[in-house]
């Protein structure tokens, strides 16, 4: 496996790898009307494209296949995005993009919205639960944590 920075090539496997890991590894704490919001099978490429190029964002690959995918803001530590496929799930795949994310922030707080599926795994990353959270996305409110760690 190795680590690389998004390129905008890498959006429409990026867009699958992001909609399969939210619905098979969050299904069980959200309900598919959530699940639906959150992931949808329509995005706006560009917008997404920014948010990718706004930060510090990486993939994580093997044989030429993104197996993983994140983004940071730097300066301010806040963890944006992590994802992996289901199938890389408990592979170590997200714990060498997570600690490689967070490589690239000097900030002392590192901090992230954590759904239910992945609070376990920040647990494990040393990660404290600071509060419930509950985003709107497309009229649907989703609920998760605020999740902190210090360096």
């Amino acid at each position: 496996m190795r680590l690389r920075r998004f390129e905008a090539e890498d959006m429409a496997e990026v867009h699958h790898l992001f909609h399969a890991s939210v619905h098979e590894l969050a299904g069980q704490f959200y309900t598919p009307q959530q699940l639906a919001a959150w992931a949808p099978d329509d995005i706006d490429p560009a917008e997404w494209g920014e948010r990718f190029l706004d930060q510090y964002s990486a993939v994580a690959e093997e044989d030429g296949r993104i197996l993983g995918f994140g983004s940071i803001d730097a300066p301010s530590g806040y963890v944006d995005m992590l994802y992996v496929l289901p199938s890389a799930a408990g592979h170590g795949v997200g714990k060498t993009l997570l600690r490689a994310l967070e490589a690239e922030s000097e900030a002392q707080r590192l901090y992230s919205f954590v759904s239910f599926a992945a609070e376990g795994f920040f647990r494990h990353m040393g990660y404290a639960p600071l509060r419930l959270n509950a985003a709107e996305r497309r009229g649907i409110v989703l609920e998760n944590l605020l999740m902190e760690r210090f360096r």
